[in-house]
């Protein structure tokens, strides 16, 4: 296998200089890559993928090492969601388990979870309970249990994130430590290939007019610092920063980031420091003040109160709102009224929907059909919607039933694939056997359901049958599933109930 050098390494690194820190984690990086060189060299995996999960599995040892607290924020926040240190434990496991050392289920879920990225591409789930991974676990820890006595600790990592405190006017500089997380960071596996990839497509659409392509792309990765979820515990790095830094005194200012997403503000006056602007996505906008010194003002130069709009993404940090990525400047019309007040209504309607919903189905969030006329029975009779509101419905194969679900985050959904799999006493076209084989798809594949909706199924206790593949037997595998279904929900949906329900 091909030799990871330093270069490679300091890559991943908030620094540009390296020292001799950066070479003994290299030196690990090569030890792991040849335990790893069997994945390889067998054409399972490309090699420079294998070397890659090497470099990761590195950064979480230096992670541990140094206490910068990455690995700690994990942990703390899956024992917080789903029960256990480390998704997939077992009681007896947490029972030996040491926060702040190495640990062998540590590694065996590191080792899943990236590999599991590789295999996502190819729409396969890979289980956890491979004995592949439970072996290549064991020959990591050992050589890392040995190598712990002895490692040295990365104090300029540490400086950075906690060397000195962040004070309200260091938002670039907290950005700074936002894009280092994002990108070089080993709970985002999946960040880099990603912001490469849309950048490359983006650059490859006609636009039907001049736009700077390196301000589209600086606009596509700051969206992705902010809203970006593509990683262990589907939490934006804002998010993450905010739950590494809870700890230090240095980073207090990190839990009160506030990220909005691209929305669009009337301006409404100014003074020395600010600008005034009301948030037109909702009905009674509150006025926020955006620092001028994150602004381009030579863009605002005809602004006019009452009249100029801002479309951009705000970012609260230091108790003030910053302007970051794109800025797009226009007039207020009348158009441009009439889409913010549809945008508006629609997200009431959902709420709308959900209520009279839940009203026609007696408190029912699931409503279980035999045929397409049933649905449109319901949706006709008992909730009064008509044809001319504009309800459209796809064709429907009811040879395996039909489920009107309804939800205050998504509206009502219409699920015509695996309701066999749906276990209730008012579904009629329930399967036992079939949701042995196929009930772990509303859990694992986000192609099938809302994710919300999948939640409440999970709650209702509608998927029991919901199984794992498990050479230990078919209780093995549901027990499995059952233990882990709401981090699986979470991690493949790239959701959270947090933030998400």
């Amino acid at each position: 296998m091909k030799k990871i050098y330093v270069k490679e390494w300091m890559s991943f690194q908030p620094y540009t200089r390296q020292d001799e820190v950066d070479c003994y984690y290299v030196g690990v990086a090569n030890h792991i890559a040849s335990l790893l060189q069997d994945l390889a060299g067998k054409k399972r995996y490309p090699e420079y993928s294998v070397r890659g999960v090497a470099i990761y599995l590195t950064l979480w040892f230096q992670d541990v090492i140094s206490q910068t607290g990455i690995w700690r924020a994990f942990t703390d926040e899956c024992r917080k969601r789903y029960g256990y240190f480390v998704p997939f434990m077992t009681l007896e496991e947490e029972k030996k388990y040491y926060q702040g050392e190495v640990n062998p289920e540590d590694l065996q879920f590191l080792l899943w979870h990236y590999f599991q990225t590789l295999e996502k591409q190819m729409d396969r789930v890979m289980n956890p309970e491979n004995p592949v991974f439970e072996e290549l676990a064991y020959r990591i820890y050992d050589y890392l249990f040995e190598e712990f006595q002895v490692a040295p600790e990365n104090e300029r990592l540490h400086a950075v994130l906690y060397g000195e405190a962040f004070e309200e006017n260091d938002y670039m500089r907290y950005r700074s430590v936002l894009e280092w997380f994002h990108f070089c960071s080993y709970v985002g596996f999946e960040n880099r290939n990603e912001y490469r990839e849309t950048v490359e497509k983006v650059s490859q659409m006609d636009f039907g007019q001049n736009i700077d392509l390196n301000i589209l792309a600086y606009d596509i990765k700051q969206n992705a610092l902010f809203e970006g979820r593509k990683n262990l515990l589907s939490l934006t790095s804002a998010e993450w920063l905010a739950l590494i830094g809870k700890s230090h005194p240095e980073t207090a200012l990190w839990a009160e980031v506030k990220a909005l997403p691209q929305e669009m503000y009337l301006y409404e006056g100014e003074d020395e420091k600010f600008l005034f602007v009301k948030d037109l996505s909702k009905k009674e906008g509150e006025q926020l003040s955006i620092r001028k010194d994150s602004l381009n003002m030579d863009s605002l130069k005809a602004r006019k109160e009452g009249v100029t709009i801002l479309s951009c993404r705000l970012v609260q940090y230091g108790g003030a709102w910053w302007q970051d990525g794109m800025l797009v400047v226009s007039d207020l019309q009348e158009k441009v009224q009439e889409e913010i007040d549809q945008r508006i209504a629609a997200r009431e309607g959902i709420q709308k929907t959900f209520d009279e919903f839940m009203k026609a189905s007696g408190g029912k969030q699931f409503v279980f059909c035999k045929s397409e006329e049933e649905v449109q029975d319901f949706l006709s009779q008992k909730l009064g919607y008509k044809e001319k509101e504009g309800i459209e419905l796809p064709k429907m194969d009811a040879t395996h039933g039909l489920v009107l679900m309804v939800s205050p985050h998504t509206g009502i959904h219409v699920q015509m694939q695996l309701c066999e799999c749906i276990s209730s006493p008012d579904n009629t076209f329930y399967d036992a056997e079939a949701a042995k084989k196929q009930a772990a798809m509303f859990i694992l594949n986000p192609n099938v359901i809302p994710y919300d909706l999948s939640c409440a199924l999970q709650d209702a206790d509608m998927l029991p049958d919901a199984c794992l593949n498990s050479a230990l037997g078919e209780e093995h595998g549901r027990e499995t599933m059952k233990r882990n279904a709401r981090f699986f929900t979470d991690y493949f949906f790239e959701k959270c109930r947090e933030k998400d329900c």
